[in-house]
């Protein structure tokens, strides 16, 4: 265990930043140079196993080829009585199963996108110089801000597959080496299987975690786990996140193939298709709200089949209630109302401003078509009692009146004459 204050080589101690598994991970700070890094040492229990410690500094080797914006960088390797370190650039962020620890909910689609294509980027570059990295998982990817943009970093390439020279692999030994909730089936099986397509399976389940934020495959144990990862027993991401773009989970589905062929062949392949996935794609769940929102023109459609039954035209809709009883009741409670003010009033109906409901119009009608004769005849009777007045009056003046009209007479023969003076 270091301390504050403690120097190793050129390196001054400032504080412990964390660590687990075989090593710790320190803050230093170049003694002449003034510099500021990160002091990766192997557990001191550990420094005496001589596998393990040339383990532990082929990972320094590995990286220190690996010069790509999105891998980090090893600068230098500290060997001391008791310790065995990796100097590397000092990184302010978090590592991305820390910030998916403290998500309230999946990241949105674009985020994901801009995270893992760095990912992705990096391992292409690896593949492309023989290195694959057997221990992909979001412990092993970091976050930080570079001038007010993420920048992605992959760590800890300690158990890695390289190729010699020759172009054979160089495995080490052991029948077994990864984190078994992100193992390849093949890795399981055999250290010696692995490829660039068990990369790729990690790298999946990883954006599975990543798209979802939840692990994808868990357990009671370790055997457990890895159980169902070589029968492929999972939830689907679509189950877990039902918000999850198509594009993705597809993506996620084909690098978690159980068999290697149906894989993406490659990092650029994988990135491939992460960038064919729509921003926006259609959903169904989307339709629903639109639907209930009717424009005035056309009807209100529910997802619900009884509903799509119902006719196309809104107008239909009053006809239910078309049998008005209160309207009726309104008419024959009209009837028995005073004639004298509807006579006065009849002939305004002959403009007919509004018009009202048939049954009325006939109920009023009825009435007002048979007061209107009694005065036609009382009318009649009044000019013929004028005429025959008249009359009676000029014979008895004698007719000196010349202003008396000249009325026509009735004669018996059935013609008519005027009255001479």
């Amino acid at each position: 265990m270091l301390s504050p204050g403690n120097v190793v080589e050129r390196y001054e101690v400032e504080r412990e930043l964390g660590g687990g598994g075989m090593a710790r991970v320190y803050k230093v700070r170049h003694v002449a140079l003034g510099s500021v890094h990160a002091l990766k040492v192997l557990d001191p229990e550990l420094v005496g196993n001589a596998e393990l410690r040339a383990r532990f500094l082929d990972e320094g080797r590995i990286q220190a080829r690996l010069r790509h914006p999105n891998i980090l960088v090893i600068t230098d390797v500290v060997v001391a009585p008791g310790v065995a370190g990796l100097v590397m650039d000092y990184l302010e962020g978090e590592s991305l199963d820390k910030y998916l620890a403290s998500a309230k909910q999946p990241p949105g689609a674009d985020e994901v996108r801009d995270i893992f294509r760095q990912v992705l980027a990096a391992m292409a570059f690896a593949h492309q110089h023989g290195v694959i990295h057997r221990d992909l998982k979001p412990s092993n990817i970091f976050l930080e801000q570079v001038h007010g943009r993420r920048v992605v970093r992959v760590l800890d390439f300690g158990i890695a597959k390289v190729s010699d020279a020759e172009g054979g692999p160089v495995a080490r030994p052991g029948s077994r080496m990864g984190t078994p909730q992100y193992m390849s089936p093949e890795q399981i099986r055999s250290a010696e299987d692995v490829t660039v397509r068990s990369d790729i399976f990690s790298l999946g389940v990883t954006l599975y975690e990543l798209a979802t934020a939840q692990p994808c495959f868990q357990g009671e144990s370790d055997a457990a786990i890895m159980e169902k990862i070589v029968r492929g027993e999972f939830v689907s991401p679509g189950v877990v996140h039902p918000g999850i773009e198509p594009g993705l989970r597809a993506a996620i589905l084909r690098a978690m193939a159980l068999e290697q062929e149906r894989r993406f062949a490659s990092c650029a392949e994988f990135s491939a298709a992460l960038e064919e996935a729509p921003a926006a794609p259609p959903r169904a769940v989307t339709a629903a709200p639109r639907s209930q929102e009717p424009d005035g023109n056309e009807p209100t459609f529910v997802p619900m089949p009884a509903a799509r039954a119902a006719p196309v035209n809104p107008a239909p809709a009053p006809v239910a209630e078309r049998p008005r009883p209160a309207p009726a009741a309104r008419v024959m409670e009209a009837r028995p109302a005073p004639a004298a003010p509807i006579e006065k009033k009849a002939p305004k109906l002959a403009k007919k401003p509004t018009p009202p409901p048939q049954e009325e119009i006939e109920a009023e009608e009825a009435p007002r078509r048979g007061k209107p004769w009694r005065w036609v005849v009382l009318f009649a009777l009044a000019g013929l009692a004028a005429l025959f007045g008249s009359a009676l009056i000029g014979t008895l003046t004698g007719g000196s009146s010349q202003s008396a009209p000249k009325a026509p007479v009735t004669r018996p023969g059935g013609s008519t004459g005027t009255r001479s003076r």
